[in-house]
């Protein structure tokens, strides 16, 4: 009888299987509490609503600015002075290294919406019910899309179609013509597929960075659940779950604060990194080496 009850106990308490993602997947619904979730109509999803904020939050900054410009009045106030230290930081050490100064000023606009628009996605991502949208491949898949497009624009403006497409064909001084010819023809479809690879290494980067620092944080505190929570309790913590909680729970607490301290830093560095290779990539289709 005794074993019986046991059995039926174990039983009664199954393991759930770990799913370390779920926390940063996209879904109709927004878990904020065990007892409060949010359910958002159809076709809409929580990414749909970060990227719509992050859209809106960083529309109203830049008509804010342009107003604030287009009106004369003397710069002053300390948000002001932190866009002001941003809009520098951009332009010196983003566009003007990669683009030069004659270039820089013209592609600000859009190097600056484009760094503001994945930092805000990036922070959104740092609230646990959330989640972050660049974690995702489609979401940095289509900044890396909307990349591509600025940067062949660019070349193609700059150097004409015809002359553009030649860039890509490698220069190759060889006296014999067969070599010449059959060197060319080896190397110039991997220099058209730089083309593609270029934004698929932004996409990645970007994608690869924002999952591993959020999958990190889980399974740091997911050591709590190992230890506390019979769904996943490992069996080295049965009948020894007081003990242990404490010992584990305040190392995994201090470990993911210190953690989430660093992912703010990373989720301007990230930011930056797009948009610094980006200006790159735009500067080396303006002005080709071939």
């Amino acid at each position: 009888m005794l074993f019986a009850a046991a059995e039926a106990a174990h039983a009664a308490v199954e393991k759930k299987q770990v799913a370390p993602f779920d926390h940063v997947r996209d879904s109709h619904e927004i878990h904020v509490f065990d007892n409060l979730h949010i359910h958002l109509p159809e076709p809409v999803t929580k990414f749909h609503l970060i990227l719509a904020l992050s859209a809106l939050l960083v529309g109203v900054l830049v008509i804010w600015v342009a107003n604030k410009i287009a009106s004369g009045e003397p710069p002053k106030g300390r948000l002001w002075n932190l866009i002001e230290s941003l809009l520098l930081f951009i332009r010196d050490k983003v566009a003007r290294p990669s683009l030069g100064e004659h270039d820089a000023d013209k592609y600000m606009p859009f190097l600056t919406t484009l760094f503001l628009f994945i930092f805000a996605n990036n922070l959104f991502g740092m609230l646990p019910f959330l989640g972050s949208p660049t974690a995702h491949i489609y979401v940095t898949g289509a900044l890396a899309f909307v990349s591509f497009l600025v940067i062949h624009t660019s070349g193609i403006i700059e150097n004409g179609f015809g002359h553009y497409l030649k860039s890509f064909i490698p220069h190759i001084e060889v006296d014999n013509a067969a070599i010449k010819y059959g060197m060319i023809a080896m190397m110039a479809p991997l220099e058209y597929m730089t083309a593609f690879i270029r934004a698929i290494i932004l996409a990645v980067r970007l994608f690869a960075n924002m999952l591993a620092g959020h999958t990190v944080l889980f399974v740091i505190l997911f050591f709590i659940q190992l230890v506390a929570n019979p769904e996943y309790q490992i069996d080295i913590a049965k009948g020894n779950e007081g003990w242990m909680y404490w010992l584990v729970a305040p190392f995994s607490v201090l470990m993911v604060t210190a953690l989430s301290l660093l992912e703010l830093f990373i989720a301007g560095l990230q930011a930056f990194i797009f948009t610094f290779l980006t200006a790159i990539f735009i500067s080396l289709a303006k002005h080709p080496a071939h």
